[in-house]
């Protein structure tokens, strides 16, 4: 079956025709000096906003937000969500039985660093294909750690309603759509752990991105050996609740799937939300694309104000939001199956 005719199957009458969007230029601002922590400013290679594919739009049911809010609502009130927290726990308790309520086949990755004697988990949950090449949704569940700081100003609470519990809601409320969806490729869905650098500021991933980083080593050694089949491309959701939602041209991201997304928000009349800057950010999908799998990263950092602050709070966050990123997944998803998937027949 084609891709775009297993989606239209599964969420019918959600998926409608926009037909083309507006796609005018923007004026990209001149270049800011780097912000400390977990972006770098670098010259954007910016996707062609003319070039634009004929996708067919599919949208999240009515509805989905507000699913994808209960959530974050849950998530947030576990606390704080880094390693050794209680609410780290009933975290990771939550996503694995939200999965399991599905009937996916759930496992938990638990190790524990030599160098910072610190636990953590990886989560991933399988959504079987017809073929079992893997395009993987991807997220991190862990909030930053805002105690024992030298500087008193970033200590504080923090429960992480955005930089956190935005990409894990979405994945959870998608899982039953994806389900129902009978896709070609083998779905799975990641929740890695250990993404926050334990330094206030960005150490170049020196201590940070610990599950991505174990998530590919793991892969490539199973793959090696024969294990595991390939991962085909990743999709990574980065703080992508914020009311005032904008997802950044994130420029280490494989180009081919930026215009894939960008086609995505125009079909859907979304182009509001997507690609009004562009900026890098070192994330979880670093580890993939530095192993040559192609990756990218939904991410609303460039120009968030409440970007590690303790105003990343449920107030600032929108089920509007949330709706529409789940749009723009639904929407490339088919796209992405052809090309990384189907056309290596």
């Amino acid at each position: 079956m084609r891709a775009t005719t297993w989606m239209a199957l599964a969420l019918g009458g959600f998926g409608a025709c926009l037909g083309a969007a507006l796609t005018q230029q923007r004026t990209e601002p001149a270049p800011q000096t780097p912000q400390p922590g977990q972006h770098t400013y670098h010259a954007p290679d910016e996707v062609d906003k003319k070039a634009i594919r004929p996708l067919p739009p599919v949208r999240a049911p009515e509805g989905f937000g507000e699913t994808a809010f209960a959530h974050v609502r849950t998530l947030v009130g576990f606390g704080p969500r880094y390693s050794g927290q209680p609410g780290w726990t009933q975290q990771l308790d939550h996503i694995e039985a939200t999965c399991k309520e599905l009937g996916l086949e759930v496992r938990r990755d638990t190790w524990t660093d030599r160098k910072e004697l610190l636990t953590f988990s990886n989560v991933s949950a399988v959504i079987p294909g017809k073929r079992k090449e893997r395009i993987l949704l991807a997220c991190h569940h862990d909030t930053k750690c805002t105690k024992g700081h030298p500087d008193p100003a970033n200590n504080f609470h923090f429960v992480g309603a955005n930089d956190g519990a935005s990409g894990v809601a979405v994945l959870l409320a998608l899982a039953p759509l994806l389900q129902a969806a009978k896709f070609e490729a083998t779905i799975e869905l990641v929740f890695f752990d250990g993404e926050e650098s334990l330094d206030w500021k960005w150490n170049d991933a020196a201590r940070a991105l610990f599950g991505s980083r174990r998530y590919v080593k793991k892969h490539r050694d199973a793959e090696l050996t024969g294990e595991t089949t390939r991962i085909a491309a990743m999709i990574l959701l980065d703080m992508v609740g914020r009311t005032d939602l904008h997802l950044q041209d994130e420029t280490y991201s494989t180009k081919d799937l930026r215009q894939i997304l960008w086609s995505a928000a125009v079909a859907l009349g979304h182009d509001k939300h997507v690609f009004q800057r562009a900026e890098s950010a070192a994330d979880d999908h670093k580890p993939f694309l530095d192993v040559g799998i192609p990756a990218i990263d939904l991410i609303d950092l460039n120009g968030n104000p409440h970007w590690h602050k303790p105003t990343d709070t449920i107030e600032n966050m929108s089920p509007a939001s949330l709706q529409v990123v789940a749009d723009l997944v639904l929407t490339m998803l088919p796209e992405v199956e052809r090309q990384y998937v189907l056309a290596r027949r």
